[in-house]
């Protein structure tokens, strides 16, 4: 049973990086096309966009962390 005084560690809303991903999978498919070079380029987009989706997470996790 939740009782008022359980409230969750912060208020803030978390942020989602899933845009980073899909974003770096469509870019790298339309640039992998247009270099002849679907594949490298879709598995480049897809790792640019997970690198910016675990930046985003790094900084929303520290983010949360502050407002304790």
């Amino acid at each position: 049973m939740i009782t008022p005084d359980d409230k969750p560690a912060s208020t803030r809303p978390r942020l989602g990086g899933g845009i980073f991903l899909f974003g770096g999978l469509l870019a790298g498919s339309v640039a992998g096309v247009a270099l002849n070079e679907p594949s490298i380029g879709m598995i480049a987009g897809f790792g640019v966009g997970g690198a910016l989706a675990i930046l985003l997470w790094l900084f929303d996790r520290s983010r949360g962390q502050e407002g304790r």
